[in-house]
């Protein structure tokens, strides 16, 4: 049987983000966005069987053969944690492996822009925090977390499939909720959480427009809600939530959403060459342009208004990129990758 924790170690030393384990393939690493094939033999089907069934509990062995799939956080002790992906294809056992930072990330660090990071000291509001799959939603979010309980007095309830990042209380009261495990569904613990007094709420997903509604009512009742989405860019996160509730309450739900809303805070993580990861951000704040888009529908629009806004500590992905470009922390080639608009990118570059 593979050494499981050999591989987390080995990952650790290389700075990897993910461990693979596929049948058929040997065991794959991802070091700064790409994957690298580790020195050891092809994976055999009991090979991923006995690495995944070595740290599921009965129950969570029930639920992945019954589902077929399964999510959930482990601890490696020094090694730290691990969020864990399993699935089945073609009969076999397939996992990826996420490593979760063994600290709590300095919100300081992550070179978020610095009107954002004043989003702590809210004591309502919606703030949502986006990006693509592998960008570090879970390390931004847990880093605002940190900054308020080291700052604040507050009780916090954070929901979250699974937990990663084990938080300790400071100033404030941290409630992590696992679904799955200490509750059946966001829905259900949305509903109890609009019932324990919180003061700030910590949503990891939706599945519904009942559970985005939901944290609308907690925001409408003076609660600070964070919420962490997997879309590539404002526009299209705003889109996507108001998108969820059906045509008749669309109108409703955007009206909702335009009051609610403090910040979209969306973030990509760019890998050059050499050197540490870059991120990237695009940032919007409410304001009566912003509240009237999201009103009309015209999500479009955001983005000028992101664009003219920069006094006012806006910026879309292009303008930061361009910024990223002219320090020379990534190159051309890298900047258009990862833009939405390769066009407008090129112009603002002269190229």
């Amino acid at each position: 049987m593979p050494d499981l924790a050999a591989f987390v170690r080995e990952a650790r030393e290389k700075h990897a983000s993910d461990i693979h384990f596929s049948v058929g393939a040997v065991p794959k690493l991802r070091i700064h966005g790409e994957l690298f094939p580790t020195s050891n033999p092809v994976l055999k089907p009991s090979d991923t069987l006995e690495l995944l069934i070595g740290f599921l509990s009965h129950e969570q062995r029930e639920r992945f053969e019954k589902n077929g799939e399964i999510e959930l956080s482990v601890s490696f002790g020094e090694l730290g944690r691990l969020r864990v992906s399993a699935y089945k294809q073609r009969g076999n056992i397939t996992m990826a492996l996420r490593l979760v930072d063994q600290e709590i990330p300095n919100i300081n660090l992550l070179q978020i822009p610095e009107k954002a990071v004043a989003l702590t000291e809210e004591k309502k509001g919606l703030v949502i925090l986006s990006g693509p799959a592998g960008s570090g939603k879970s390390s931004l979010t847990a880093a605002f977390i940190n900054r308020i309980n080291e700052t604040r007095s507050c009780n916090i309830i954070t929901l979250e499939d699974p937990i990663e990042f084990l938080h300790t209380n400071k100033l404030s009261n941290i409630n992590q909720r696992e679904i799955g495990l200490d509750s059946q569904s966001y829905e259900a613990a949305l509903k109890s959480a609009l019932r324990a007094d919180p003061d700030v709420l910590v949503v990891s997903r939706i599945t519904s427009c009942n559970e985005l509604s939901l944290i609308l009512t907690a925001v409408e009742a003076g609660r600070l809600c964070l919420l962490s989405l997997l879309t590539p860019s404002v526009t299209e996160t705003l889109s996507t939530l108001t998108d969820s509730f059906p045509a008749e309450e669309r109108t409703i739900a955007a009206y909702r959403l335009s009051d609610a809303l403090k910040c979209v805070l969306s973030r990509q993580l760019l890998h050059p060459s050499e050197g540490e990861s870059v991120p990237a951000y695009e940032v919007l704040f409410n304001s009566s342009t912003v509240r009237e888009a999201i009103r009309s529908g015209e999500f479009k629009k955001l983005k000028g208004i992101m664009h003219e806004s920069r006094d006012e500590g806006m910026m879309t992905m292009e303008d930061s990129l361009t910024e990223l470009v002219t320090a020379g922390k990534i190159n051309i080639a890298q900047a258009l990758e990862a833009a939405g608009n390769p066009e407008e990118l090129s112009e603002i570059l002269n190229i």
